[in-house]
């Protein structure tokens, strides 16, 4: 078995009631227990807004991410799977999907 990260990027979660927002949580909540029940879920978590991007090239601390972008990661699962395509069809039931979000799949490589 390999294990893979699915970054959760971008998703739209504005405008949502309380009760609609719960919703949208325990469908995060039912899809991790899913993956517990299958035997495939290593962790997961979701980020906190905010942060700092460091960077090598100058050493400089800069603002971000920023929410604007894209490539906002809002959090991670890490699964086990036989292989990518496995994790690829895993990914493709992720309620994150539902949310106009993006899951980018990336295989962990040990050492």
């Amino acid at each position: 078995m390999a294990t893979f990260m699915l970054l959760l990027k971008g998703g739209d979660f504005s405008g949502y009631s309380p009760e609609e927002s719960q919703k949208i949580l325990q469908d995060y909540l039912g899809w991790s227990q899913k993956l517990r029940t299958q035997g495939k879920y290593k962790g997961g978590d979701e980020l906190k807004e905010g942060g700092r991007v460091v960077s090598v090239a100058d050493g400089r601390v800069v603002d971000g991410p920023f929410t604007e972008t894209k490539e906002v990661i809002g959090g991670y699962f890490l699964i086990e799977e036989p292989g990518l395509e496995a994790a690829i069809a895993t990914a493709k039931d992720c309620p994150h999907l539902k949310y106009k979000g993006r899951v980018e799949v990336r295989e962990i490589n040990p050492h």
